[in-house]
């Protein structure tokens, strides 16, 4: 479960890098790479709470971003 978290995180920082890559030409794909980067994000701070749910553990590691 772990790689699923750490998939999650890794793609956020890729798209988080592709937005910083548009610069001001494309705002439209700015902005649509800074909806994945949020996206991504999201879905690993979900994964992360509802794999520690799954485990019983409340002392599993969240990471807030």
């Amino acid at each position: 479960m772990e790689w699923v978290i750490r998939t999650f995180k890794y793609m956020g920082r890729v798209w988080k890098v592709r937005a910083e890559k548009m610069g001001n030409e494309k705002p439209g794909h700015r902005a649509y790479a800074a909806k994945e980067t949020d996206r991504w994000n999201r879905w690993a701070g979900i994964a992360e709470i509802e794999f520690a749910k799954a485990a019983g553990d409340e002392s599993f590691p969240i990471v807030r971003y």
